[in-house]
């Protein structure tokens, strides 16, 4: 094994390194974390040239197209392998849209690198690279989303929910149920959530990624409508970014529901002074979580016109 391909072998194993043990921390907002994941395309550029080195033991300008086929495919599966890794791993997911971001790397890097220093039409060679172009483009489709709804949260606040937009569901994660956006009992624009609940320990919808400063406002209100004859208790936490896991250093508090429209206030002053020992730093709001325990029967809740203000009594719509 000559020295080059030593330092390849050795680049494939810090790629390793990053893709299953580094640990960036909560990301400040959807679009970041969506620049986090285009971050798998450069890195399979890498992780295919390593490969294609490895694999390529004459001059690569001399090296047949099934070289590159192969250091494609093995960088895909290297991708494929290390996201079923990281489902056993803790604080890790599987994600098919990684795959994808590694698959749209590793093609670029091969079909840009098959050109080089090797004559061909030029019609191929623009084929290729406007190919090689298009891969990256369409990882970069979700980035230019997250940028689009990063702005309308702007523009929108302190409204942090309306889902008036399909992307806007990308900052909601449901547990033990499902959800999707209906014009049924919606109270701020067209569309509610629909919350179906099913029966679990702590089904319900998270906030992931909401605007993080609500300094200067006093309430967290939002609109829900129980479907159903019987009420539903149900939890909202918060927490900020420096929150360290422990129920005691976050916001907790139940609110039952009664069937049909009701308005659930939230004092945030109350929010601030929830974690024993500490304020709350409500400049770096982390995550808003609605949820029933130990839930024994379906039940399905729409959400609507989630958003901060200076209301302090809670009360139930009309």
């Amino acid at each position: 094994m000559n020295f080059r391909t030593k330092v390849g072998l050795f680049l494939l194993w810090v790629c390793v390194c990053v893709l299953l043990f580094a640990d960036l921390g909560k990301s400040p907002s959807l679009l970041v974390d969506s620049l986090f994941d285009f971050g798998h395309v450069p890195l399979f550029m890498v992780v295919a040239a390593v490969v294609l080195r490895v694999l390529d033991t004459r001059e690569r300008q001399k090296a047949d197209l099934r070289v590159y086929a192969e250091a494609f495919a093995i960088s895909l599966g290297f991708g494929a392998a290390s996201e079923i890794v990281q489902h056993f791993l803790p604080d890790r997911s599987f994600e098919l849209g990684d795959i994808g971001r590694d698959a749209a790397g590793a093609l670029a890097f091969v079909l840009v690198a098959y050109q080089h220093r090797r004559p061909m039409p030029h019609a191929r060679r623009v084929a290729m690279t406007g190919l090689a172009v298009l891969a990256v483009l369409a990882a970069l489709v979700p980035v230019a989303a997250a940028a689009a709804d990063e702005l309308r949260a702007r523009r929108d606040f302190p409204l942090l929910a309306s889902f008036e937009t399909t992307y806007e569901m990308k900052r909601w994660v449901v547990k033990e149920g499902s959800a999707s956006r209906a014009r049924t009992h919606a109270t701020d624009g067209l569309y509610a959530l629909e919350l179906r609940l099913e029966p679990g320990v702590y089904p319900g919808a998270t906030l992931d990624f909401p605007p993080r400063d609500w300094r200067g406002f006093e309430s967290l209100a939002f609109d829900a409508y129980l479907e159903g004859t019987t009420p539903l208790p149900v939890t909202v936490r918060i927490n900020d970014l420096e929150h360290n896991e422990q129920y005691a250093d976050r916001y907790n508090k139940t609110f039952t529901l009664k069937p049909g429209a009701n308005r659930v206030v939230i004092d945030l002053h109350e929010v601030e002074r929830s974690p024993v020992g500490r304020r709350m730093d409500m400049g770096r709001i982390a995550l808003v979580c609605l949820f029933s325990y130990q839930l024994k029967e379906p039940r399905t809740v729409y959400l609507d016109n989630v958003r901060l203000g200076n209301v302090k009594a809670p009360g139930r719509l009309p």
